[in-house]
């Protein structure tokens, strides 16, 4: 595939950006024990194939996921329309929380990720914002130093939102800013001189809903709604 250049001759790689898609944390009534491992709804499976269909005629040379299940079976249809096999990074999986502790924490603050310093302790969190902004960012950059042109990341709502603050120049406190739509997609094009150095990032489209049908929407984001469920689930049990 013939090398994308901007304007200036810089080479200029695009990535396909992609949340996985609904997944439900609450099946049988209570937070599953470990969030790894959920899987995709029947919901989240339709948005599957809405995006594979929604991506039909765009050059993939590589689909990369965060090995996850909810990420792998998200991009399982775009990878089956263009023969090729889903690479698993996982130095890119979610930011790592513990569903145990929600109950003596302040679960509120689920729905506004990272925005103060004591985030960590109300969420349940394992790993530190900083830590795991690092974490995703470094890896990002190694996989833009590899040979390319234009390749899908499916991957998860707080990593896509570090990713963001990282395009923006921003601190990982604003990554609520960045919420999205499960199997949303955003376009992201980083140019790049001959020496490797990145001199541009540009947000192209943001939070492209899979179902074009539908483009508005709700008035709570994606991390306030887990945070409500949560919370209603804690009081029934008192």
């Amino acid at each position: 595939m013939k090398k994308n250049n901007s304007l200036d001759g810089h080479t200029r790689k695009r990535i396909y950006l992609f949340r996985h898609g609904e997944v439900n944390y609450m099946p049988e009534g209570k937070v599953v024990k470990d969030p790894n491992e959920v899987d995709l709804t029947d919901k989240g499976l339709m948005q599957a194939r809405l995006i594979d269909k929604n991506t039909k005629n765009i050059h993939f040379e590589r689909i990369l996921s965060s090995g996850l299940p909810r990420t792998i079976q998200t991009g399982a249809h775009m990878a089956e329309r263009r023969n090729i096999k889903i690479e698993s990074y996982p130095q890119l999986k979610e930011y790592q929380w513990d569903p145990k502790s929600f109950k003596n924490n302040d679960v509120k603050q689920f729905g506004y990720l990272f925005e103060n310093s004591k985030s960590k302790e109300a969420i349940g969190g394992i790993e530190e914002a900083d830590e795991f902004y690092e974490r995703v960012v470094n890896q990002i950059q190694k996989i833009l130093k590899e040979e390319w042109n234009q390749i899908a990341l499916v991957l998860h709502g707080a990593v896509n939102a570090a990713i963001m603050c990282w395009m923006s120049d921003i601190d990982i406190s604003f990554a609520s800013k960045f919420d999205q739509d499960h199997a949303a997609l955003n376009i992201l094009d980083i140019d790049i001189t001959e020496n490797g150095k990145i001199i541009r990032k540009s947000i192209r489209r943001y939070n492209i809903p899979p179902d074009l049908s539908d483009v508005d929407s709700d008035i709570r984001s994606s991390w306030e709604s887990t945070a409500s469920k949560i919370i209603s689930l804690n009081e029934k049990a008192i």
